[in-house]
């Protein structure tokens, strides 16, 4: 037997066999670009919960700071008031004594 002869016979199972190489190889190559995906999307979870747990600090650290200027502000209200009702009774006690 030739080679000749050997591929004629068997000229149905070159394709085959080629689609069979050609197909594992793309199969592989998929596989491992899904991988390589899943990796990177593993570390960039990991780097987005870390940036998350920062966040979450800031926000807490921001909160207790309006709470402070909100509290301070309430206590500037409460003696402006206290200041104007002040002044108002000065006012009244000045027209008092100037009859």
């Amino acid at each position: 037997m030739n080679f000749a002869e050997l591929f004629k016979k068997n000229i149905i199972l070159i394709p085959i066999v080629a689609s069979l190489v050609v197909g594992t190889f793309t199969s592989i190559r998929y596989v491992l670009n899904l991988t390589s995906t899943i990796d990177d999307s593993k570390l960039t979870i990991i780097k987005l919960e870390s940036e998350l747990e920062i966040a979450k600090k800031n926000i807490t650290d921001m909160n207790t700071r309006l709470t402070s200027a909100e509290s301070t502000w309430q206590m500037a209200e409460n003696l402006y008031r206290q200041l104007a009702d002040q002044v108002r009774e000065h006012s009244y006690d000045i027209k008092d004594l100037n009859r």
